[in-house]
């Protein structure tokens, strides 16, 4: 990697993200990895060590604790706040913790920290097939729906799901006591109706879809019909991956019965649209992309941090001048 000493501070945050993600994506040892950098690991631990103080600018080894260290405090909070969240990645934690005001660290210093505790939840590399069709650049241009079938009791349901492909918010949703294509057709006209859009709809070549009630409900409403290739489900991965966080949260449920099932899946819908930061939309939930200010919100997350660094600082000052 050359001189591996004069590389700016945006070159050296860069070289530890890769060596971070590279850890996270392929369970590679350290020392693997940066022998495929070429870099040394003398050197990384030292620009990790600077990159905490915001210091990888001014390139001292050897020197004092930085006075941006992140607190002690801060880290007890961060690990139990993780204990309590086991299921979610390193970066969901960062920034609901930063919008819970937890903590606000950033999304690397959280890796480290809970790296070093041994609560880093590693997540499985994604396997893409195919070329995937251009991505929409606002809510309502393109909308994927697809069916999810759940055992209630003795008996079959159908989870008929509408889902945004822009903000990823569930646009609607019905529990079927049947996969008709006259049921499915009214869940499609519902939420047509209920925001006045004329997305195009990508769904599966499933009988359903293809019947005669659900062409003439396109026709009618004016809507483009996108079907996915055979063979290739992936085209409606959004929605199937909507599917299986559904599975996941409903896994410890007891959905009892019909009624039972409704309510629990429209609290989850209202938490998944409202609350859960998705790793694909800067970790901001749905309803920001779907009709809110997602700007605003980064903006926000952009002072807190500010804020954190600053009292940390302040803190991490007095507490080495009271230890001179």
């Amino acid at each position: 990697m050359g001189d591996q000493h004069r590389f700016g501070a945006a070159e050296k945050l860069e070289v530890l993200r890769i060596v971070e993600e590279a850890r996270a994506r392929t369970g590679w040892t350290l020392r693997r990895i940066l022998k495929r950098l070429g870099l040394a690991k003398s050197v990384y631990y030292e620009w990790r060590r600077r990159e905490e103080g915001d210091l990888l600018d001014d390139m001292v080894f050897g020197a004092r604790a930085s006075p941006h260290a992140v607190l002690e405090e801060e880290k007890q909070a961060i690990i139990t706040y993780a204990l309590e969240h086991p299921r979610e990645g390193y970066r969901r934690l960062a920034w609901m913790m930063v919008d819970e005001d937890v903590a606000y660290v950033s999304p690397s210093s959280v890796y480290r920290i809970l790296r070093d505790a041994d609560l880093l939840y590693r997540w499985k590399r994604s396997e893409k097939k195919g070329t995937p069709p251009p991505e929409p650049t606002a809510p309502n241009q393109r909308w994927h729906t697809d069916l999810m079938y759940l055992r209630i009791g003795d008996n079959w349901y159908f989870l008929v799901t509408v889902l945004d492909a822009y903000s990823r918010y569930v646009v609607h949703w019905d529990l079927l006591t049947s996969m008709t294509a006259a049921a499915v057709r009214v869940v499609i006209h519902d939420a047509v109706k209920k925001t006045g859009a004329k997305p195009e709809i990508v769904t599966d070549n499933g009988s359903q879809f293809t019947a005669k009630d659900f062409k003439e409900l396109v026709k009618d409403l004016q809507l483009e019909h996108i079907r996915i290739r055979t063979y290739h489900p992936e085209s409606n991965g959004k929605l199937e991956r909507f599917h299986r966080s559904t599975r996941d949260e409903l896994g410890e449920a007891e959905l009892g019965n019909l009624s039972r099932a409704r309510e629990i899946i429209g609290r989850w819908v209202d938490y998944y649209n409202g609350h859960r930061l998705h790793a694909s939309l800067n970790y901001l939930p749905p309803a920001e992309y779907w009709a809110g200010e997602p700007r605003k919100r980064m903006e926000e997350r952009k002072r807190k941090l500010e804020e954190g660094r600053v009292r940390r600082e302040a803190i991490n000052r007095q507490r080495l001048q009271a230890a001179a």
